[in-house]
């Protein structure tokens, strides 16, 4: 089953921590920050982005074309 992520940020082997915001504008959040704690991923709470450091074949982003 895939799992789905608004966006897939792929982090280099050796990070320990990384920090998300939302991005820019309405779709912001407060900046948090997350620990890999020996996990390969973290997902951000606030907004579902996955931060990996593997490839997942199983995740994909949300589609973001869709018809007017």
């Amino acid at each position: 089953m895939a799992t789905d992520h608004p966006e897939i940020f792929k982090v280099d082997a050796d990070t320990h921590r990384i920090s998300c915001d939302g991005g820019k504008g309405a779709l912001g959040h407060p900046k948090v920050y997350y620990s890999f704690d020996g996990a390969d991923e973290v997902t951000c709470g606030y907004c579902d982005r996955l931060f990996t450091k593997k490839n997942r074949k199983d995740a994909q982003p949300y589609k973001s074309s869709k018809a007017a």
